[in-house]
């Protein structure tokens, strides 16, 4: 378990993300007790249930649930946390490397939180113009699918898959695809009303900035051998 759980301390960018956007499910009052100190950093109930949720699923009962392994938990984050500080004594974070690669990190982190929010914005514009207009699949059009297609109903060692085994995967495919289709058709119908420009030259220059793939080398032999 301790073995595992230093291998977590070397994962630091889901953590160092989490820490940064913050997780729901902490309440106020007791997550903000001082769970630890570390010189002069504390370890709040709060920090301690973040770096939990960073865990492998299966692990995470564990720790939620058996003392020791919890106190053993709270040990590494404790030495990560010496660790960290003793690297900053040294100078470390002040190296120009680091502070180079830090800001491309950063970067990089806040283009993936900006695609997850815009992600999420699509999904509440889905959920408020389109939901309603979307109909589930009924028994009778997921039975006439699983007929339809009954010839890839079986499962990877060639046994048949019976309508019964079939029919929720079935319906999950059928309303993403219905899903799909209306986003597309509501999408369009945005596009029409929409001021739309492309420069159609900028867009051909595109694909003079992509490097040609290598070609292989053709080895040619030596005649005189």
């Amino acid at each position: 378990m301790e073995e595992y759980f230093m291998k977590l301390f070397f994962q630091t960018a889901t953590t160092v993300l989490a820490l940064a956007l913050g997780l729901a499910g902490c309440n106020k009052g007791t997550d903000s007790a001082v769970l630890a100190k570390v010189n002069r950093t504390t370890i709040t109930v709060s920090d301690f249930k973040k770096q939990v949720q960073d865990l492998d699923p299966q692990v995470q009962p564990i720790v939620s649930t058996d003392a020791k392994a919890r106190k053993e938990y709270l040990d590494q984050i404790v030495g990560y946390e010496v660790a960290l500080q003793e690297a900053k004594r040294l100078g470390l974070d002040k190296d120009a490397e680091y502070k180079k690669r830090m800001a491309t990190y950063r970067e990089e982190m806040e283009r993936k939180v900006q695609e997850a929010m815009k992600f999420e914005l699509l999904a509440n514009l889905v959920k408020k113009e389109l939901a309603s207009k979307i109909t589930a699949p009924t028994d009778q059009e997921v039975k006439e699918y699983y007929t339809k297609n009954i010839t890839r109903m079986r499962t990877a060692d060639g046994k048949k898959v019976s309508l019964e085994q079939a029919a929720p995967l079935i319906k999950d495919r059928m309303a993403n695809e219905r899903q799909r289709d209306a986003f597309i058709e509501y999408v369009n119908s945005l596009k029409a009303k929409a001021t739309i420009s492309i420069d159609e030259k900028v867009l051909a220059s595109l694909g003079t900035d992509t490097p040609a793939p290598a070609k292989e080398e053709v080895k040619k032999e030596d005649p005189k051998k």
